[in-house]
C-alpha cells in the first residue's frame, strides 16, 4: 500500500478494519424498548438467534472467537460472570474471599452442581481447568493473561477452591469468568482434538444438542440447572453471514434478533410500520478497531513516533465515524474504555490535519517525490503493506497478542503497578499515565468503538442489553421469555 501526504490541502484516506482488541471494560447501553412482562412467569419457546460466522471450536478454553465464546458461556458455567452493568456476580462460586493483602483468593463453590451429563463438578473440575489454560499445548491465548499472576491452585476441599498469585493481583476476579470444563471427559482424550470440541459437555444453563456446519447450532433449556431452569425451551443459533438476510429473516419471522447496518437503520429505526413488529435497541461496543504500526524495527518505516504520529493525523477518523459508519461509532482517545478509565481532561484524540502529518513526515526525512508522489528517504519510497486480522492466530509473530511489537519499559512498570494496585484512585492515576504515554509514543492508532444498533422482535421480553449484547451477560437470555398475546 502507498501512503500519499501532500505537503499541502487535504487528502482522504479510506479505512478498512486493519485489527480488532477486547477491552475488559464497560459503557452505559441506551434504554431498550423491550416489554416488560407482569405476568407470572411461563416456561416454553423458542429464541432464534443469528450468528455472522461459525464458532472455532466449541471447547471452552481455547474459545478466542465471538461465536465460540457465546456458546461457551451458554453451555458452560464460570465461578462469576458480570451483569448488565459489568459489575461481578457470583455464578458457581456462592462466595469469595481474598485474604493474605489480596495474594489468595478462595471461592467457595455452589453444593449440588452437576455438569450435563450427571456427573458432580467439583473443585477438581475447576484447576483441571485453570491446567489447561496455562499448558502451553492448548494454545489458549484468550485465557492465559489472567492466569499468567497464579502461583498455584489448592483444592482443599471438593468446594473450596484457593487460588494463590504470586502478589496481589487487582483483576484477580476477572479471569475466573472462563467456563469450567469437566475433567472427567477430557482426561481421557487428547485435549485439541476431543470429541466435546465438537459436541460440549458443560453445566451451564444450557445443554448442547446439535451443531448443523454452516447452518445452526441447536441448544436446550438445562431442567436442572441450579439458578433454576431458563424460560426458553430451546436456544437455535442461525449462522448468517449476510447482515441483509439477517434483516429479512427478521422480517419474515425466522430469527428474533438482528443488528443493522447503518443505512438498515436509517430506513427502518423511524418507520411505524417497522416498530410494531420490532424494538430497537443501541449501545457502544467493548471492543474497538486500531491500526498497530510496528515499532521493533521489523518495518523501517514505523521505528520514529514522528511518523506513526503523521499517520493518525492523516486519517479522518471522525469523518469516518459521521460518514461511512453514519455515526455508528466513537473515536477513542486512549486505550481504555471511557467506561473504565474516566475521561482524561488533558488527553484528546489527535484530529484529522495532513498538513501536520505532511511536516512530521518531512522532519522525519521522508521527503515528498513530485515525480512519483511519493514520499522517500535516502531512495526508499513510503511504501508499506497493511495486515488485516482475520480471526485465526497464525499471523502472529510476537509475544501474546502484541502485534505491533512495542515495548517500553516505563509502561510495562505502570502496568505491572496497576496490576498489583488494588487502591482504584491509585489505580486511575498510573493507567492515566499509561495513556498519555502511548498518546506520546504512537504505537497505535485507535480508529473507532464501533456502536450496535439491533431490532428484536417484540415477542421478547424481559431482557436488557449491556454492552456485551444481550445474550452474555449474566442472568441475560436464561431470564429472557416469550410473551404472549392478550387472550392467548
Amino acid at each position: 500500500m502507498s501512503l500519499r501526504i501532500p505537503p499541502r490541502g487535504r487528502a482522504k484516506f479510506p479505512l478498512a478494519l486493519f485489527a480488532l482488541a477486547v477491552l475488559s471494560s464497560c459503557t452505559a447501553s441506551s434504554p431498550p424498548e423491550i416489554p416488560r412482562s407482569t405476568a407470572p412467569p411461563e416456561y416454553g419457546g423458542r429464541f432464534v438467534f443469528p450468528l455472522r460466522t461459525e464458532p472455532a471450536t466449541l471447547n471452552f478454553v481455547t474459545a478466542s472467537d465471538q461465536p465460540s465464546d457465546l456458546v461457551a458461556r451458554l453451555v458452560g458455567d464460570s465461578l462469576v460472570d458480570r451483569d448488565v452493568d459489568l459489575n461481578v456476580v457470583p455464578r458457581l462460586a456462592a462466595s469469595w474471599e481474598f485474604a493474605d493483602g489480596g495474594r489468595t483468593l478462595t471461592f467457595h463453590l455452589r453444593p449440588g452442581v452437576r455438569f450435563h451429563d450427571g456427573h458432580p463438578l467439583t473443585s477438581a473440575d475447576v484447576k483441571y481447568t485453570y491446567e489447561r489454560v496455562i499448558d502451553k499445548t492448548s494454545h489458549a491465548l484468550a485465557r492465559l493473561d489472567g492466569f499468567l499472576p497464579v502461583e498455584r491452585v489448592e483444592t482443599p476441599d471438593e468446594r473450596t477452591v484457593r487460588v494463590v498469585y504470586r502478589f496481589p493481583y487487582a483483576p484477580a476476579l476477572s479471569g475466573w469468568e472462563m467456563p469450567i470444563l469437566p475433567r472427567h471427559l477430557y482426561e481421557g482424550e487428547d485435549f485439541l482434538t476431543s470429541r466435546y470440541n465438537r459436541a460440549p459437555i458443560g453445566s451451564g444453563p444450557f445443554r448442547f444438542i446439535s451443531w448443523e456446519p454452516g447452518r445452526r447450532i441447536l441448544l436446550a433449556a438445562n431442567l436442572d440447572y441450579w439458578a433454576g431452569r431458563p424460560y426458553l425451551d430451546t436456544l437455535d443459533l442461525e449462522i448468517i453471514p449476510s447482515q441483509e438476510t439477517t434483516l429479512q429473516a427478521l422480517l419474515a419471522g425466522e430469527v428474533d434478533y438482528a443488528a443493522l447496518t447503518p443505512v438498515q437503520w436509517e430506513a427502518h429505526s423511524k418507520d411505524p410500520s417497522f416498530l410494531r413488529r420490532f424494538a430497537t435497541v443501541q449501545y457502544l461496543s467493548l471492543f474497538f478497531y486500531y491500526i498497530a504500526w510496528r515499532t521493533d524495527g521489523t518495518n523501517p518505516f514505523f521505528t520514529d513516533p514522528d511518523v506513526r504520529r503523521a499517520m493518525t493525523l492523516a486519517l479522518d477518523r471522525e469523518g469516518y465515524v459521521r460518514t461511512v459508519l453514519r455515526g455508528f461509532g466513537q473515536v477513542p482517545d486512549s486505550i481504555f474504555h471511557p467506561a473504565i478509565l474516566p475521561p482524561d481532561p488533558e488527553l484528546r484524540p489527535l484530529g484529522y490535519d495532513p498538513r501536520a502529518a505532511a511536516a512530521l513526515l518531512d522532519r522525519a526525512g521522508w521527503r515528498l517525490d513530485p515525480g512519483s508522489g511519493l514520499r522517500r528517504k535516502d531512495g526508499t519510497a513510503f511504501r508499506f503493506t497493511l495486515l488485516i486480522y482475520g480471526g485465526a492466530e497464525e499471523h502472529v509473530q510476537y509475544s501474546g497478542r502484541n502485534y505491533a511489537g512495542f515495548h517500553d519499559p516505563q509502561i510495562d512498570a505502570w502496568l505491572q503497578d496497576g496490576r498489583r494496585t488494588v487502591d482504584p484512585v491509585a489505580r486511575t492515576v498510573l493507567y492515566r499515565s499509561i495513556a498519555r504515554r502511548l498518546d506520546d509514543l504512537q504505537p497505535y492508532t485507535y480508529l473507532f468503538f464501533p456502536a450496535t444498533r439491533a431490532a428484536l422482535s417484540r415477542r421478547i421480553a424481559d431482557i436488557r442489553p449491556s454492552p456485551r449484547g444481550i445474550i452474555v451477560q449474566y442472568p441475560g437470555v436464561t431470564r429472557l421469555r416469550l410473551s404472549r398475546p392478550e387472550g392467548g
